[in-house]
């Protein structure tokens, strides 16, 4: 008898630790609306998440920025959450520091804010919409609240404390 309450307990025991391992993926409400990993899609979202198959020195696992392919923007910007949308083009390479800095941002802001990776290219609606001319360019979006765009045009030289300074100017903190 005693033995096989051990075994049960056992077996619930490795029913628990199968279902959270599996569950960590889904905990993140923006899933629903997330694809695979991709650095190409014209839609990506950065997101703060555990890094699979990388541990550090001390067998911990490893969490960093990962690009995941938007499948569902409009289920995406209609969830409630907080966005900042870094528009960007793909017709140009200068663009790598600013999407260095972005993942940055990403990090700094995770659980406040997701950072919206939208090429300019294929999302021209969404540029007209915020009276967008030239890349890069952020705008700010918060459920029932007025979007805000960072006019990267109108600075004659900026940085991502620029931006990080308008997302505090914004109540981001």
């Amino acid at each position: 008898m005693r033995y096989r309450a051990q075994l049960v307990l056992t077996a619930l025991l490795a029913a628990v630790l199968i279902f959270c391992s599996c569950s960590g993926q889904e905990q993140n409400p923006l899933n629903a609306f997330l694809g695979d990993y991709s650095y190409s899609a014209p839609a990506v979202c950065m997101v703060y998440e555990r890094v699979e198959d990388e541990l550090d020195d001390d067998g911990n696992p490893c969490y960093g920025i990962q690009y995941r392919e938007v499948t569902d923007l409009e289920g995406l910007m209609g969830s409630g959450n907080t966005f900042l949308i870094y528009f960007y083009s793909s017709m140009s390479n200068e663009g790598a520091e600013v999407t260095a800095s972005m993942e940055d941002v990403a990090q700094l802001y995770n659980g406040k804010l997701t950072v919206l990776m939208l090429d300019a290219m294929e999302y021209r609606d969404l540029m007209e919409k915020y009276d967008i001319e030239a890349v890069p360019e952020f705008v700010l979006v918060r459920a029932g609240q007025n979007d805000q765009v960072f006019n990267s045009s109108s600075y004659g030289y900026w940085t991502v404390n620029d931006v990080i300074s308008w997302l505090q100017s914004n109540g981001i903190a």
